[in-house]
Formats: structure tokens, C-alpha cells, sequence
């Protein structure tokens, strides 16, 4: 069935839900092949109030602003290869869902955004758990905070990126960076020598089916009916294909909200399981192909070149 979508942004999402300043503008050339791809602050982040992305697709701004995967998002090609620079300024205590229909406005403005809901039966792969049950610990429960504790004075830092980058990183015996003790907040993926570290810290299925999507070229349904949480660290090869273009090349959305954070570094030869292997023998889960039916946003119309700030 085919629902339309208000994307000009009348009563349904509220005319006053627009960002105070931006700008919007085509991304330089990438340099001898390279290409760093940023999106900083934004609610959620430790800079609320605005929004500095460089290098950003049109499909992955139309994830962030539709709350969607890319594999829900149907249009043109160019939609992964055209890519923009954005700043932008909002009022402070914006929510995110605030923040998420100021998106849909910008597209809908400096794009010409049109698009409807559809739902289609897609290739997918299904994860569940198998025959010997799962590999992964359980989760504590988390202890109670006292009323009297005190926050961290100073930020904890960021996570290195591969070589060159790491900051006060140390390397670990696995040849990765190791995260500094007492960061939390959600769980960190580093690809180096062709291969990936995803660490998870009481992570739900859920969550796991979205870290993982991110390295695969079609949608992940969860059919394992474990409700818990669970730590484990995952070592696989990534298909970098996938990661960098049957998917976007989408970094973690900005805010974090459990979706967690990638570094990346190292160009060696290096190889490891596939991911289908890693999660098997790893895990004691299985990711098998499969078709699904899922909600699917349509793009109708939108401009390549954004109208001028």
C-alpha cells in the first residue's frame, strides 16, 4: 500500500521546527581517493546546539531525518555519491525529534524533497540463535547510582582513529586500541589490517542487528527471541563493499543512543572470518539469507543541487 508522506512539513510536523542558521553546501572533490566523512553535534551530542557534517550523502541524511536504515530508503544512484557539507544552528533544548523534522524541512526546502511509504519484500539475511545455543555472557545488572556521584570533571576521549590517530590509546594484544577504562555509553567498532573489532558492553539484539548491518548489503531481521543484554567481542573481515558503497559509506549517526562509534586504519592484507562465520562460531548465532517485508521510503522527487543558502 502506498501511504504519501508530508514532506513539506505542514501542521503534521509543525512550521516553527526549522533550524535558526544553515548552510548547505556541495563537498569538495575527493583527494587521490580519499574521503573523510564527518557528522558532529547535534541533541544527544556534547554540542546540542549545532550540527557540523562534511562529506555527508543525501541518503544519509535522509536516514537521520527519517529515523529510518538505508535499506528503507529507495531512489536514484546519486543519492550515496552526491555529497554535501552542512552547518547548522538550532535553539538549545531541541529534542532529537525536533531535530529529526528540522532535517526533513531542509531537505524539503533546499531539495525539493517529495517521497511516499511503501511497503516491498526485500532480500534479508534472519539471525537467530543455533542448535548449541548462544556464546555470549549475560550482562550484569548495573548498580544503582548513589545520589552523591559526581561526574567525570574533564570529557573522556574520543577513540582513536587507526594509525596515526589513536591519541592516548594503547594497543591491545589483539593488535587493536584498546578503549580507555571507564568509557561507556554504547559499543565501538575499529576496522585495521582488513580486519574489524566490534566491542559490545550490555548490548541488545537489537542493537547488535544494527552494528551489523552497517558491513552487510541488505537488512538484518532479528528471530532470535533473546531479550537480554549481552558483552562480547566480535572479530570478523569486513566486506568494505559493503561499507563503503552498496551502503552509503554512512559513519554512526551523531549522538550516539547506543548506535556507537567506528574508527578505522590500516590498509594491510591481513584477512579474518566473514562475518557469517564470525557470528557463528563466535556468537552461537547464525545469519542466514531470507527474504522480509519492511517499510520502505520512496523518494519521488529531489534536486542534486541544493537551492543557495
Amino acid at each position: 500500500m502506498r501511504t504519501l508522506l508530508a514532506v513539506v512539513l505542514g501542521s503534521s510536523l509543525g512550521l516553527a521546527q526549522e533550524f535558526e542558521a544553515a548552510s548547505v553546501k556541495p563537498a569538495a572533490p575527493a583527494v587521490s581517493g580519499r574521503m573523510m566523512i564527518m557528522m558532529r553535534g547535534g541533541p544527544g551530542t556534547p554540542d546540542p546546539e549545532r550540527i557540523n557534517y562534511a562529506n555527508v550523502s543525501l541518503k544519509s541524511l535522509l536516514t537521520l531525518a527519517f529515523d529510518v536504515k538505508e535499506h528503507q530508503v529507495s531512489g536514484p544512484d546519486w543519492l550515496n555519491s552526491e555529497r554535501f557539507d552542512i552547518t547548522a544552528t538550532m535553539a538549545p533544548g531541541t529534542t532529537k525529534a525536533q531535530f529529526h523534522a528540522m532535517l526533513q524541512k531542509l531537505l524539503a526546502d533546499r531539495f525539493k524533497l517529495t517521497l511516499h511509504r511503501e511497503k516491498k519484500e526485500l532480500p534479508a539475511f534472519v539471525l537467530t540463535v543455533g542448535k548449541k545455543g548462544p556464546k555470549m555472557t549475560q550482562s550484569e545488572e548495573e548498580p544503582a547510582k548513589k545520589d552523591d556521584a559526581k561526574e567525570p570533571d574533564e570529557p573522556l576521549p574520543p577513540p582513536g582513529m587507526g594509525r596515526g590517530g589513536r591519541g592516548n590509546m594503547t594497543l591491545g594484544k589483539d593488535g587493536f586500541p584498546e578503549m580507555p577504562v571507564g568509557r561507556r555509553g554504547g559499543p565501538s567498532i575499529f576496522m585495521m589490517r582488513g580486519k574489524a573489532k566490534l566491542t559490545a558492553e550490555r548490548m541488545t539484539m537489537a542493537e547488535f542487528v544494527d552494528q551489523i548491518e552497517r558491513f552487510l548489503t541488505r537488512p538484518v531481521v532479528d528471530q532470535t527471541e533473546l531479550t537480554g543484554k549481552y558483552d562480547f567481542v566480535l572479530y570478523f573481515a569486513p566486506d568494505m563493499s559493503a561499507v563503503m558503497g552498496g551502503r552509503g559509506g554512512a559513519p554512526p549517526p551523531p549522538g550516539g543512543g547506543g548506535r556507537g562509534e567506528i574508527a578505522g586504519g590500516g590498509d594491510d592484507s591481513e584477512t579474518g572470518p566473514t562475518i557469517f562465520v564470525a557470528v557463528q562460531e563466535q556468537l552461537g548465532l547464525k545469519l542466514e539469507s531470507q527474504k522480509a517485508t519492511v517499510d520502505v521510503l520512496v523518494i519521488d522527487h529531489m534536486e542534486k543541487a541544493p537551492t543557495e543558502n
